[in-house]
């Protein structure tokens, strides 16, 4: 439960779908490049996400919703909970590259098994961003990808699947908050 108004405010200020409609094409994106076997595509994903989510913030969001100003305590922890995500997020990729460079060089005979391995290490960063962001909704995207990650093991359908799958959920949510969003709040220049 929410205690303060400042912690109901923080709360809502992810609640626009923007981080999810960001993030969502973001593992679209990843998935495809596993599809296509261009895996070195999912070391460039990440950073133009980021780009791309401030942009959408800036010039989409927070003409319509505001910025919270938000107390100095608050920010502190925030940015501490966003480095630890960075990191989580950094570890998840390159743990991803080194799975599938051991399997490509045949060092792991478990290749079905490493499939699941990029699904639940993104599931990973959605349960980071859960705690980040207060949000349950981004738990759901992890057990999608989990549950992903499980039948990509089961049936053998590679890598992609559970990421295009997963990522096409969060993006679909976050098209529908954001939509929410703009149909609710105009800009001053369209009242």
């Amino acid at each position: 439960m929410l205690r303060t108004p400042e912690a109901r405010l923080y709360r809502s200020t992810w609640s626009d779908g923007s981080i999810d409609l960001v993030a969502g094409f973001s593992v679209v994106a990843i998935g495809i490049s596993y599809l296509f076997d261009l895996v070195f595509l999912t070391a460039i994903v990440p950073p133009v996400a980021l780009v791309g989510w401030m942009v959408l913030r800036a010039r989409v969001v927070e003409p319509r919703a505001g910025r919270a100003a938000l107390r100095r305590d608050r920010r502190e922890r925030a940015r501490g909970e966003l480095a630890v995500t960075a990191v989580v997020g950094v570890i998840a990729l390159l743990a991803a590259l080194v799975a599938v460079w051991a399997v490509r060089a045949d060092l792991l005979s478990t290749a079905d098994a490493v499939d699941a391995l990029p699904a639940v290490l993104v599931a990973l960063l959605a349960l980071a961003a859960a705690v980040l962001t207060r949000s349950p909704r981004f738990i759901w995207y992890a057990v999608i990808l989990v549950l992903g990650g499980v039948l990509t093991v089961v049936l053998g359908t590679g890598p992609a699947m559970p990421l295009l799958v997963g990522g096409a959920a969060a993006a679909l949510t976050g098209g529908v908050l954001l939509g929410r969003l703009l149909a609710q709040a105009p800009t001053g220049d369209e009242v």
